[in-house]
């Protein structure tokens, strides 16, 4: 039963960790310069999108995580990706992403930009 108990224990612990994700820098040290889409394929249902934003830590290495939304005409946002990657103090680098959206949510999007 003990060591049962250590096994879960560890296991859920594990889960946690995983979950919870890389450290992340506040984002005030970091700038999105840029952020594109192209269309990667378009189903009968459904668009697949690459996102690339451009990124620039202004502060120490670390791991970032970027959101990045598309927005309608109205400033609504219907559509979020997280790109994820590793900057040193001072480095631009290009953090890809790919999404999968709704084929009437994409013919809404008009815009895509950093939601700090």
């Amino acid at each position: 039963m003990k060591y049962m108990t250590i096994f879960l224990f560890l296991i859920a612990f594990v889960t946690g960790m995983m979950l919870w994700g890389p450290p992340t820098i506040a984002a005030d040290t970091i700038e999105v310069l840029k952020v594109e889409t192209m269309l990667m394929e378009k189903g009968a249902d459904s668009v697949s999108l690459t996102v690339k934003a451009f990124v620039k830590n202004n502060g120490d290495a670390a791991d970032i995580a970027v959101g990045v939304v598309g927005m309608d005409r109205q400033g609504f946002e219907l559509e979020q990706a997280t790109l994820k990657g590793s900057l040193k103090s001072g480095q631009t680098k290009v953090l890809v992403g790919m999404v999968n959206v709704k084929g009437d949510v994409y013919d809404k999007i008009v815009k895509w930009e950093w939601k700090k």
